[in-house]
């Protein structure tokens, strides 16, 4: 078990990495500083997605609907659950503030912000099929 901490003796025996790792530590309080800044910002776009996307993100699943049914004619939630589809929600939407933060994560992350970007073009109103 204490052999796993046998990496930290070079640490007090080189004064270099000594500096460091102890100016590291002394930068902990700065660094909350700085995260504390970041998540205010990342609620204050939650919130404002949240009032601008809220129930916007659902579409219409036609894969269990007959190949008689015009998939194109399907203007409304109520048309979707007249014909047989399943009225569904993205995976990452902004719904809420937490999902919100999830997807502002994802965006900001910029790994898988295309989906995100066609859904917000393709939105249209509340209880709209896109």
């Amino acid at each position: 078990m204490l052999r796993v901490l046998r990496p930290l003796r070079m640490i007090s025996r080189n004064e270099g990495l000594k500096i460091a790792v102890i100016s590291l530590i002394n930068a902990i309080p700065q660094i909350i500083n700085a995260l504390v800044i970041a998540l205010l910002f990342y609620v204050l776009f939650a919130i404002f997605a949240t009032t601008y996307f809220k129930g916007r993100f659902f579409s219409c699943l036609t894969e269990n609907i007959e190949d008689i049914v015009d998939s194109s004619l399907i203007y409304s939630k109520w048309d979707c659950l007249n014909v047989g589809g399943d009225w569904i929600n993205s995976v990452l939407n902004f719904d809420n503030v937490l999902q919100s933060l999830a997807s502002l994560f994802v965006l900001s992350s910029t790994e898988g912000w295309g989906d995100i970007m066609f859904q917000g073009v393709d939105a249209s109103d509340i209880d709209l099929n896109p």
